[in-house]
């Protein structure tokens, strides 16, 4: 399987589908920390160029989207007008991530605000679900690929 992993630079997720026998390249506008298969652009440029890609993984910044940065937006009672234009395109990036030509797509992010009306996510994860010491709330958007519990 072709396996593209948006906005990775770390090359965990990339090498652990290599590790499986995939092919698989990571894709951030920053260089990779280690050395594998990375192409070091902006992932919606690739996607105009690439195709045949059977899988993405995105990791889309979430700055601007997650609930957690949601107070942000009204400091002092007063709309943070840049925010919110940050907020509305990082949700055009999410967007056209979800929506990329690629039959089965995984989108990860935290829980997002409300403002910003991003499509419902499918599955929210624990990562000490998954042997990991931590309690983050992970949502997941997918689209024709099963819930991670099934894999």
């Amino acid at each position: 399987m072709r396996v593209l992993v948006a906005c990775e630079y770390s090359g965990v997720v990339r090498d652990a589908f290599i590790a499986l026998g995939h092919k698989a390249v990571s894709c951030d506008i920053l260089p990779t920390d280690v050395d594998g298969p990375h192409i070091q652009d902006d992932v919606l440029e690739v996607l105009k160029y690439t195709k045949d890609w059977d899988l993405m993984i995105a990791h889309p910044p979430c700055t601007y989207l997650s609930n957690a940065g949601a107070r942000h937006l009204y400091p002092q009672g007063v709309l943070n007008e840049d925010r919110l234009a940050k907020g509305l395109e990082a949700k055009s990036f999410f967007i056209n991530l979800f929506n990329a030509p690629i039959p089965r797509i995984v989108i990860e992010n935290p829980i997002p605000s409300k403002v910003f009306g991003l499509p419902q996510y499918n599955q929210v994860i624990q990562p000490y679900e998954f042997g990991h010491p931590f309690s983050k709330k992970t949502c997941l958007w997918l689209k024709n690929t099963p819930p991670l519990w099934l894999l």
